[in-house]
């Protein structure tokens, strides 16, 4: 070998060694840490098809992610107002952004996160009311139909005409199961109750959920219960104009219509969403699929996150009989004494 052969080729090993000790470099800045991340570096993403600001499933995502960042003092990304045709694409778009967790809000992201959570497996994903698992991707079911259960036997007690109704925003599994445990709630007071219910197949319309109310009303209800987002806004419209009682669901709705919304069934998010945090930071997270059912109360150390809001203003409106029967069948249920079964099919 010559000496100007010699000197090129020392020249390409250490370019070589150069181009390798730059790209291991690379490597290790952008690796993730192994073992799970502390509560300051957890990067997590919030989503949902649901708008923020319809004071109802959506707020409550955006309120329970605001919780977990004021508690753990880490920024939390939310994003709401997704198309169904785009929660593959936006799963996708958090995943490749390195996101440690990603809370899908809303049924419909279950399948999409299955196939993106198989994609990126090191992206923690729980869908909130969905109904899939795998290895990175778990479920948080709420078994509704617990709460929707007590305010069936609340609207039979508190009707007069002996009719009450329902309005839906879709007709999914989700929601099947709402109604269905109102449908149950209803009957275990009075089997021969009248239920009127439909389906918008529209989250979005508070003018379609007014008209839809007003039909239900005409024929007799005096009662109505509503699981609809910002189309579920008509149908308080319509009750307050007809001077009947409206149900809520999600949130306690009753500052929406203070003299019209009896109670609410309301979901603990806050609490569902630490939980989920929790697991990722302390490094047990499990691709499961979990129900937690009825709690007493908001906060309440037991592992349910499904509450009733109080009466507040018309507390006077409702008899102490009927309060008496209504904590009766709240205690029976947290006590497994009455069981709500889970009906994803109308009965």
């Amino acid at each position: 070998m010559t000496a100007r052969i010699r000197a090129r080729y020392i020249l390409l090993v250490g370019i070589v060694a150069a181009v390798i000790i730059i790209i291991a470099a690379t490597m290790a800045a952008t690796a993730r840490p192994s073992g799970p991340p502390d509560s300051k570096s957890l990067r997590v993403a919030v989503v949902t098809d649901a708008l923020f600001t319809d004071k109802g499933w959506g707020a409550a995502s955006q309120d329970a992610a605001e919780f977990i960042a004021k508690k753990y003092g880490f920024e939390v990304t939310s994003e709401d107002n997704v198309e169904i045709a785009d929660i593959e694409s936006t799963l996708k778009k958090y995943a490749q952004s390195r996101y440690d967790l990603v809370i899908a809000h809303g049924f419909q992201w279950g399948e999409p996160s299955l196939r993106v959570g198989k994609q990126y497996p090191d992206t923690k994903i729980v869908v909130f009311t969905g109904l899939v698992q795998s290895q990175n991707v778990a479920s948080i079911f709420p078994m509704q139909q617990e709460g929707s259960f007590l305010l069936g036997a609340l609207a039979c007690m508190m009707t007069e005409s002996g009719v009450i109704g329902y309005v839906g925003g879709e007709e999914y599994p989700n929601l099947i199961n709402i109604f269905e445990g109102y449908v149950q709630g209803a009957k275990t007071v009075n089997p021969d109750v009248r239920i009127i219910g439909t389906y918008l197949n529209d989250w979005d319309n508070p003018e379609k959920g007014k008209e839809s109310a007003m039909s239900i009303i005409q024929q007799g209800a005096d009662v109505i219960f509503y699981v609809a987002d910002s189309s579920g806004h008509g149908v308080i419209q319509a009750a307050e104009e007809k001077g009947i009682y409206a149900l809520g669901a999600v949130q306690d709705q009753n500052s929406l219509a203070p003299g019209t919304v009896l109670s609410s069934f309301v979901l603990d998010v806050d609490k569902a969403y630490d939980q989920a945090v929790q697991a990722v930071v302390e490094g047990n997270f499990r691709g499961e699929l979990l129900k937690p059912g009825l709690e007493k109360e908001k906060g309440a150390s037991s592992d349910g996150i499904v509450y009733l809001a109080p009466f507040h203003s018309l507390d006077g409106e409702v008899p102490d009989e009927v309060k008496k029967r209504l904590e009766e069948l709240t205690d029976d249920v947290l006590a497994k004494k009455l069981v709500v079964p889970e009906r994803l099919e109308e009965s």
